[in-house]
């Protein structure tokens, strides 16, 4: 009985690999402390990188740029950590902001930040995660087309407390005030109180953003205006001067001596209901390169105001529900 000839199967074509939706670049996260920024920087890079996207090295060119920022904010009850995403082309326009909120009950310490463990920061993680990816997809073709634009490295801030410098992405010849670091961090809150009818209303709550006091440089102007355009974006109208039933919120900033090189700077916001009771503070941290906010704070008004925004509007009266 002759031999059967078996032939050797052809060797398998290896599987086309498809090729990435985009290159981001995630900025350090503002506002948290440093173990638990750094885990959700890390735990987004790699939720995202698991899903066709590439993470920009510090001095590459990204299709976009995501700048992070958490405030925190603790009540009798329990703990509030609000989230933005901004997600930036690379001419630093946003394109796309993320926003969440996580409430944590049971949280006896006074430091808000407790509440905030390793579980809750991956959570968060996954959450902006999920809805950049879901929104990406159908920005694939500008994206390519932005790519080309000529723009300056989707590079981040060395320093731990520092945010994503904003004019990465923007034209070298933007001042040094405008590379400036964003001042946020933890923000303190008090829960209006039942006596001043502030818990909940019937169409949109009227306040007035008297002009910022405190700030150097043009900060008076520009922060004053990026509040106010913050405020308008939630939904809450801005009056031009005092009016009956108006609340207040009253920003002001206080800068440090500066020392080898840094420079401490605090934003505090105060809300005052329509007699003038106060209702809470939103409190902002962080350093910065000393005297970088002496002239103009471009971008870094916008981001410190987006931030504060967040807790301001939990101290403002809030819609009714609809039964």
């Amino acid at each position: 009985m002759g031999s059967a000839t078996v032939a050797a199967p052809e060797p398998a074509k290896p599987a086309a690999t498809q090729p990435p939706l985009a290159k981001v670049a995630v900025a350090p996260i503002i506002g948290a402390p440093d173990a638990i920024a750094k885990q959700i920087q890390q735990d987004f890079a790699g939720a995202v990188e698991k899903q066709r996207v590439t993470i920009a090295s510090k001095d590459e060119r990204a299709d976009y740029t995501l700048r992070g920022y958490i405030v925190a904010a603790k009540d009798k009850n329990a703990t509030k950590v609000s989230y933005i995403w901004d997600v930036t082309d690379p001419t630093g326009k946003r394109v796309n902001r993320i926003t969440g909120e996580e409430v944590i009950s049971g949280n006896a310490s006074k430091d808000p930040w407790v509440a905030l463990t390793p579980q809750l920061a991956r959570a968060i993680a996954d959450k902006a995660s999920s809805s950049f990816m879901a929104w990406l997809p159908s920005q694939v073709g500008q994206a390519a087309v932005a790519a080309n634009t000529p723009a300056q490295p989707a590079g981040v801030g060395a320093q731990t407390a520092e945010p994503p410098p904003a004019a990465a992405a923007e034209p070298a010849a933007r001042p040094a005030a405008a590379k400036a670091p964003t001042a946020t961090a933890a923000a303190r809150e008090k829960p209006p109180s039942p006596t001043t009818g502030s818990i909940a209303r019937e169409g949109p709550v009227t306040a007035i953003v008297p002009s910022v006091t405190g700030a150097p440089g043009d900060g008076t102007t520009t922060l004053t205006a990026a509040i106010q355009q913050e405020l308008s974006n939630k939904g809450v109208t801005v009056a031009s001067k005092a009016m009956p039933g108006a609340y207040r919120v009253e920003g002001a900033v206080t800068m440090g001596e500066g020392k080898e090189g840094k420079q401490p700077i605090h934003i505090e916001w105060t809300v005052r209901d329509p007699s003038g009771k106060k209702l809470g503070t939103v409190s902002q941290r962080n350093e910065i390169p000393a005297g970088s906010l002496n002239g103009e704070w471009g971008k870094t008004a916008e981001q410190a105001a987006g931030a504060a925004a967040q807790g301001i509007v939990k101290l403002l009266p809030q819609p009714k529900a609809v039964n």
